[in-house]
């Protein structure tokens, strides 16, 4: 014989069992005081079992209501979980993840977890936003954005920051240039040369003007350094440098992802040329499934990524 077990009924006695209190389970149930007795009534009257003993202070198990919370309570919360389950996975082939990134990062990272996230997800919809740091984390705070992919460059204590992974700066330039003869490059073997330098404003750049000037100066005071050549794209820095206009200061993230050829890249040596990039979200967010099924499978293609990149030194 089917028996109509009636869900409300049995997570209002477990919330009553918790709290030991009407008032309080009540609550958590979002139903008025009478509701919830009249469901914990229904329950007793279908098992035909007194399950609280009630009084005006207190509100206690009988030993047949212990019983029965030793029983149901495990099998309840496995219900739940299926059902939360059951929710994501229909959240999961229709939504949107929303990405904001670096554009090293976007270039060189996030492609690589899409594609991850396709195969196990293919109906997932994605949108990148590719922005300068202090952007990522104007999005995050304005709920623009769920998560984002970029430098944690000062203290946040509203965001959750989880490195990936180290990236560091390269100097790119052609076959022939006077680079090419130097072992090891360091900021101020760069000052002589024309720069092509990514734009004003980004992340890579501010390392960038500050390096330089510290490397002229040896100060770590942050001073623009004015490029021969400023670019917005990493690309067009990459054409800039093969074409012999100057040397272009590039994040390693994004090169394995550029056109090489023709050109030589060599790290900079200098304990200031590396940044962490990591996952960033607000802390007092919950994330929705989307990009909970992005971020897993961007945690899985990390050490992919990192052992695809040119070395550090």
């Amino acid at each position: 014989m089917a028996i109509n077990i009636k869900y409300r009924a049995v997570k209002a006695f477990l919330l009553v069992a918790e709290s030991r209190s009407f008032t309080h389970a009540a609550g958590a149930l979002g139903v008025t005081q009478p509701s919830l007795s009249a469901l914990i009534q229904d329950l007793e009257e279908t098992l035909g079992l007194k399950l609280f003993e009630r009084s005006t202070r207190n509100v206690a198990l009988t030993v047949a209501g212990d019983e029965f919370l030793q029983r149901i309570q495990r099998p309840l919360a496995d219900v739940e979980e299926a059902y939360r389950s059951a929710l994501d996975l229909s959240a999961a082939r229709r939504g949107t993840v929303i990405v904001a990134a670096l554009p090293s990062a976007a270039f060189g990272l996030v492609p690589i977890a899409l594609a991850s996230l396709r195969e196990v997800h293919p109906a997932l919809q994605a949108r990148v936003i590719e922005a300068h740091n202090d952007e990522l984390l104007e999005m995050l705070r304005t709920n623009q954005v769920e998560c984002a992919i970029g430098a944690m460059t000062e203290a946040a204590p509203d965001l959750h920051f989880e490195p990936l992974l180290t990236d560091g700066y390269y100097a790119v330039f052609p076959h022939g240039h006077a680079l090419e003869a130097l072992p090891t490059i360091r900021w101020e073997q760069l000052l002589p040369h024309d720069l092509v330098l990514l734009a004003r404003g980004s992340n890579a750049r501010e390392q960038f003007d500050r390096g330089l000037h510290a490397g002229y100066i040896g100060s770590e005071t942050a001073e623009p350094v004015t490029p021969r050549y400023d670019v917005t794209h990493i690309i067009t820095a990459a054409s800039m440098a093969r074409h012999g206009l100057g040397v272009a200061l590039l994040p390693r993230l994004a090169l394995p992802e550029l056109n090489l050829n023709g050109l030589i890249a060599r790290p900079i040596f200098a304990h200031n040329a590396r940044r962490d990039i990591g996952l960033m979200h607000r802390r007092d967010r919950v994330l929705g499934p989307a990009t909970r099924y992005f971020i897993e499978q961007l945690r899985n293609v990390v050490g992919t990524v990192e052992r695809g990149l040119l070395p550090l030194d």
